[in-house]
């Protein structure tokens, strides 16, 4: 929980957020980022805010603040996030929305605003995926960098060759002919699916429930999916979203939910979001190089940097070593 205010100097104070501060945080960061939430559609900044720092599954958010003059020039906030990990339930923090003023920075802000809250004692250790701007930040406050390995891609060779060679056009919208993920997940039953889908032995993954599922992918238009059926059951879903890269399209497959990881059922819903919309690159997580290869894929470039800081001692597995993660797309997407 949030600590008491913490003066740095004689003008800027931090403190915990409290609910008339929203209204500055929203304007902050929007100013700061440009937009925000950015590349989510059909949200408004107030609605987005409630949806990710007061509905999320696992509880609400430590939201803390930097108030100069009554007026909010720091912001941070820390989402609980529970991993399971050999039947066994992992407490942590997701560390996001760390923005200063320009006006305030180098002065000490950031800083105040990453130790200014304090955290239940079942809470094994705070993560993040930040931007390259926030990096340099985390390690003064004990932080670790921890590269993983877990994204990889599949071009559409004849499409891509196109689209690099200017040959054809890259539309500035997309088709996506699929399901919403709202309705793949309202549909079920996926508790069986759930429950038999592989847990990464012994590595840290996000604990999906159904209203984890409902929160995450349910509330947004972006997010789509494709079904495998047997015998009248879901016996796999892929939850995706398209997304615009420069000049290429891609569809980020943020979830792979299949019974027992049978291939076939991989197999058919690759194939689902591949044919779903014109993309020139699919994007998805695996268990393994070994898994992903026999569907295709390739390794994408060094893997992805997060920042861990334990908050226990001989935490099991040790999230500051990187075959401890056993994140999806959908987790590294930056909330």
């Amino acid at each position: 929980m949030p600590t008491g205010p913490q003066v740095l100097d004689s003008a800027v104070t931090a403190r915990p957020f409290m609910a008339q501060d929203e209204p500055g945080v929203l304007e902050l960061l929007q100013s700061a980022f440009g937009e925000w939430p950015r590349e989510i559609s059909g949200v408004t900044p107030a609605g987005f805010f409630r949806w990710k720092h007061v509905e999320g599954p696992f509880g609400p958010s430590t939201l803390v603040v930097a108030v100069a003059d009554r007026t909010v020039v720091g912001f941070a906030a820390y989402m609980p996030w529970r991993f399971t990990t050999g039947g066994q339930v992992v407490n942590a923090v997701r560390g996001v929305d760390l923005v200063v003023h320009p006006a305030y920075r180098m002065r000490g802000v950031s800083l105040a605003l990453r130790t200014a809250a304090k955290f239940s004692i079942d809470v094994g250790f705070n993560w993040s995926n930040p931007n390259r701007a926030s990096r340099p930040g985390g390690r003064k406050v004990g932080r670790r960098p921890v590269r993983i390995v877990t994204q990889f891609v599949r071009p559409d060779a004849p499409r891509l060759l196109r689209s690099c060679a200017g040959k054809s056009r890259t539309s500035r919208a997309l088709s996506v002919e699929a399901e919403p993920a709202a309705d793949a997940i309202a549909a079920g039953p996926l508790t069986s699916l759930l429950d038999h889908s592989p847990r990464a032995d012994g590595r840290l993954s996000t604990l999906r429930t159904l209203d984890y599922l409902r929160w995450r992918y349910g509330r947004h238009d972006d997010y789509r999916a494709t079904r495998v059926e047997s015998g009248g059951v879901t016996s796999g879903v892929a939850i995706f979203r398209c997304r615009r890269h420069e000049s290429l399209w891609a569809s980020h497959i943020c979830e792979l939910l299949v019974e027992d990881d049978d291939p076939a059922t991989v197999r058919s819903l690759l194939r689902g979001v591949r044919e779903a919309a014109p993309v020139d690159f699919l994007r998805c997580s695996f268990s393994s190089r070994a898994q992903a290869g026999a569907h295709g894929f390739l390794h994408y470039r060094r893997g992805l940097l997060l920042t861990v800081s334990p908050l226990q001692r001989e935490l099991v597995p040790d999230p500051t070593r990187p075959h401890s993660w056993a994140l999806s797309i959908g987790d590294l997407e930056l909330l």
